[in-house]
């Protein structure tokens, strides 16, 4: 009798471990369900290489227009440790007062780099549903083009000209119908050249939820989620030769509505970028609205640790 008390047991630990290890299969398998205007956050699992490709436009009062062509390269290198390099070609314009009256200026080019690791720190497994917290340390390396136009102010160029790290901690709640995901973080801007601009304060949320198909089943390998993201940052001044910058330093809450088509291989999204709040020094200009395109490759390796 006690022989088979223990041999049932043996096979409910059995079962139970199964259950945990199929609902974070199913989870972790089903097509990459990332965020998509903090990709630091998004999942990754181990030997997959996935490629972003975020294109995006800004349109503010006095002229000012950014387009950024932010690419991100992620790696799972461990089923704990992501590794990520982004880089940043960056087209700003705006109306600037110059000795000759207001002009339209800009400055295109290459922004500045990003390398970045993401830790696992701590996960629960459940059947169906896998939750994540980990900080994301990255570096920013002045690759960027600082005096890419001369005529240009230096807060229109697309580089920063010196060294900075935006670091973050990131927290993922995936299941198999929604993703809940939100990163909190600081990132420092060292002074360049005798420019500094404000260090910022960000956090972002975002919830996207799976609309198709609305069962499971093995022919079932693409879905459509409709989502809802919020990014808010909090920037200090610029600073030129110790003295403040008029105009900078400013607080910007936006909320980002979008839809997402996506397989196990790739992804498409398209979100709108809107102002809910903000504040800036009198005379500043305000962002009025903004979208932004995402793609994402994935491809899939046994090279991993």
């Amino acid at each position: 009798m006690k022989r088979g008390c223990a041999g049932f047991a043996m096979i409910r630990i059995l079962l139970a471990g199964f259950a945990v290890w199929l609902g974070a299969a199913l989870a972790l398998a089903a097509p990459l369900r990332a965020q998509i205007t903090f990709p630091g956050a998004a999942p990754v699992s181990a030997g997959e290489i996935a490629v972003r490709l975020m294109p995006s436009l800004d349109e503010g009062t006095q002229g000012v227009q950014g387009i950024n062509g932010r690419t991100v390269v992620q790696y799972g290198a461990t089923p704990m440790l992501m590794l990520q390099a982004q880089a940043l070609p960056v087209s700003d314009s705006a109306n600037v007062a110059t000795a000759g009256g207001t002009q339209q200026l800009s400055a295109t080019g290459l922004g500045d780099t990003l390398l970045g690791a993401r830790y696992t720190v701590f996960y629960l497994d459940e059947i169906g549903s896998t939750f994540r917290i980990a900080p994301l340390v990255n570096v920013i390396v002045p690759t960027g083009m600082d005096n890419a136009n001369s005529q240009a102010p230096r807060y229109l160029q697309p580089g920063a000209g010196a060294w900075g790290s935006r670091d973050a901690l990131t927290m993922t709640w995936l299941t198999l119908h929604w993703v809940a995901a939100a990163e909190v973080g600081y990132q420092v801007n060292a002074p360049g050249a005798g420019y500094q601009f404000g260090d910022t304060f960000f956090a972002d949320a975002g919830f996207h939820y799976r609309v198709w198909p609305a069962g499971f089943g093995p022919n079932e390998a693409s879905e459509l989620h409709v989502y809802v993201e919020t990014n808010y940052t909090m920037t200090g001044v610029n600073r030129a030769q110790e003295q403040v910058v008029p105009g900078s330093g400013r607080t910007l809450w936006l909320i980002d509505p979008g839809i997402m088509y996506l397989t196990p291989r790739y992804s498409i999204a398209l979100n709108a970028l809107l102002p809910i709040d903000q504040q800036e020094p009198p005379g500043a200009s305000r962002f009025l609205y903004g979208a932004l395109l995402a793609f994402r490759w994935s491809f899939f390796t046994p090279h991993h640790w």
